[in-house]
């Protein structure tokens, strides 16, 4: 036996000789238990071990003689001592004298500082993971003597300033979630190999001086209080914005002074969730490597400043995330400055394609705006969530964009012009949520489309243009007014068509055969046990699952509308002869038999006003004593 595991049962103590039966055991996990002692005698005979999983116990009441048991333990290599209430004192007992280890695990204890030389013991050290404590402190020299260490997390700490970083050999470090204002680095451009380091979710104010990590290729500081890219930006003068001093002086951050000067290997950057409110191009122009930015949720606002002058260089950003801004006009020579972008997020902005003359009036588009017009690499492209109604004459490059998301405009409406130059480029296109009638869609025939999101609209039919789309593998209905799906769209699609999801629409119950021609046609229909159908009545329809067989009810349902049709048709005949009649009586009074019918109704009309005359002639009170004549009555 070579690997055991006893996690998550009730063992207190690791008693003498309870392993003395697994002399080649090399994994043993023991995490969730209620350990409190490992004696001596239990870990003898575990002279291979290599992984020893301790997490989630109680290890700090007897920590002196049970860090006299793991020395026993010559060829660790892992141990995970995470989540067993051990303060920064009995930790350094614990790492003491471990000299074959290379992955240490502390999170989730109650360090609170670091002492000088606490991994002396521990010299070949790969990775330490000391996240979720409380630590405040780290002495100079804590981590002295780890001339191997690769990988240190200190995550979900109490740090506020790290004045002296000299882990030169170190690949990874993760920051985040402390309070840390400051981040430096030991003096000298030589010897650093950091190629990862997040520093989100803390309180950075400017830019960390990050030159001396020449070999950085991630670099995470979302979520801080950034509000400018430079290391002491001069005040704004009146009416100048910020971007439009980034775009007039684009050589404002020189090498000297810029935090990104030095940083030739730098390819992913997140700026994301700070208050940044200007689009650093002069501080992007000396990234040479970068690939992917995120500016996402600042507070960048108008984008519209003039173009920048025809020296500034060309970047090679690839991925561009401005989600969850106030960004209104996005200029098109953005895409000269980044001619390779193939990536970009708009969504969540204030983003006008267009505008009318006077707002809330219709008319005729005052002025236009193409910003993807000169965007000839763009692949993906995000207008999510920006109430857009409609994209008027949007120019697109031709043959380049491959994704369209357009869903979250309530209220949008789309003619075949809007997308002109995507027909025969255009692999996705999403129109999720939009609240779109099937009169605000007109689609133009595109192409090479294989995926379609419709879902939460109030369409009545399908786009006639599907028929164009014969790589269509995916449909997405759901949440629609449909209640039948036209076959002849469907047919049109080449038999090409994978899938199709259709919950939350009102099928009528009775008109299912376009269900069986997906299913002669081999399409799958994943939700179809949730969809439902309807059958109609006067208390406005009664609902029924749509796999279930509706043989019986249809029938009962069309004898029902068969009986109806005939008593409607029984009712409309029968005033249509009544009426005939009536009209007979008027305009025939010379015939024999309508002279009779129209004397006998004269007088059953002229009798009860002479009864009336001759009670008034008595006098009011006095009964009358005179007797009819039966045959008169």
């Amino acid at each position: 036996m070579e690997q055991l595991d006893l996690s998550h049962n009730h063992l207190q103590v690791l008693r003498d000789n309870a392993m003395e039966d697994r002399p080649n055991l090399r994994h043993l996990d023991l995490r969730g238990n209620r350990l409190e002692e490992l004696s001596m005698g239990a870990l003898l005979p575990l002279r291979w071990l290599q992984a020893l999983i301790l997490a989630d116990n109680y290890l700090s009441r007897d920590y002196v003689s049970n860090s006299q048991a793991l020395r026993l333990l010559g060829h660790l290599r892992l141990l995970d001592l995470s989540a067993n209430l051990l303060d920064s004192d009995m930790a350094a007992f614990y790492v003491a004298n471990l000299s074959s280890l290379w992955s240490l695990d502390l999170s989730n204890n109650l360090l609170t500082h670091l002492a000088r030389g606490t991994f002396l013991g521990s010299p070949n050290l790969l990775d330490i993971n000391l996240s979720d404590n409380y630590i405040l402190q780290i002495e100079a020299g804590a981590f002295e003597g780890l001339l191997q260490l690769r990988e240190l997390s200190l995550a979900r700490n109490s740090l506020h300033c790290i004045s002296d970083f000299s882990l030169r050999a170190l690949w990874r470090l993760n920051l985040s979630s402390n309070a840390l204002q400051l981040f430096a680095t030991e003096e000298g451009n030589w010897g650093y190999q950091l190629q990862v380091l997040d520093l989100s979710h803390n309180q950075l104010r400017t830019v960390p001086m990050l030159s001396a990590l020449r070999h950085l290729r991630h670099l995470n500081l979302s979520d801080n209080h950034l509000a400018s890219l430079e290391p002491h930006a001069p005040p704004s003068p009146e009416g100048i914005g910020p971007l439009d001093q980034e775009v007039s002086r684009p050589n404002l951050a020189h090498s000297g002074s810029n935090p990104a000067a030095s940083l030739p290997e730098l390819a992913d950057l997140d700026l994301s969730r700070n208050q940044l409110d200007a689009f650093p191009i002069g501080f992007l122009s000396h990234l040479s490597s970068l690939q992917r930015l995120s500016m996402a949720w600042n507070c960048l606002q108008n984008m519209s400043a003039p173009q920048p002058s025809p020296g500034l260089p060309r970047l090679p950003l690839r991925s561009l995330d401005l989600q969850g801004n106030w960004i209104q006009t996005f200029p098109s020579w953005l895409f000269e400055i980044l001619p390779h972008l193939e990536v970009l997020d708009l969504g969540d902005n204030e983003l006008r394609l267009f505008w009318r003359p006077e707002a809330g009036q219709d008319g005729p588009f005052q002025e236009t705006r193409q910003p993807f017009s000169s965007a000839f690499r763009l692949k993906h492209l995000s207008l999510r969530r920006n109430r857009l109604r409609g994209l008027g004459p949007t120019q697109f490059a031709p043959a380049a964009l491959f994704s369209l998301d357009l869903s979250g405009n309530t209220g949008l409406a789309l003619v075949p012009s809007d997308l002109q130059g995507l027909q025969h480029s255009l692999h996705e296109l999403s129109l999720r949520g939009n609240g779109m009638e099937s009169t605000r869609l007109w689609l133009p025939c595109l192409w090479e489309l294989r995926v379609l999101d419709l879902s939460g609209n109030k369409l009545a039919n399908l786009p006639w243009t599907l028929n164009c789309s014969s790589y269509l593998r995916s449909l997405d209905l759901r949440k629609n007014l449909l209640q039948a799906l036209d076959t002849e769209v469907l047919g049109g699609l080449g038999g090409r068509l994978g899938s199709v999801l259709i919950a939350g629409n009102p099928f009528h119950c009775c008109t299912l055969g376009w269900l069986a021609a997906l299913a002669s046609a081999n399409v799958s229909v994943p939700d179809l046990e949730e969809a439902w159908c309807v059958y109609p009545d006067s208390e406005g329809g009664s609902w029924a699952p749509l796999t279930r067989d509706h043989t019986h009810l249809c029938a009962w349902w069309q004898w029902r509308g068969t009986q109806a049709g005939w008593v409607l048709l029984a009712v409309i005949s029968l005033f249509l002869i009544c009426c005939g009649v009536a009209a007979l009586l008027q305009n025939s009074p010379k015939l024999p038999w309508a002279l009779q019918l129209r004397r006998s109704w004269a007088c059953t009309k002229r009798e009860p006003e002479n009864n009336q005359k001759t009670m008034g002639r008595e006098g009011l009170g006095r009964p009358s004593l005179e007797r009819r004549d039966p045959e008169q009555k």
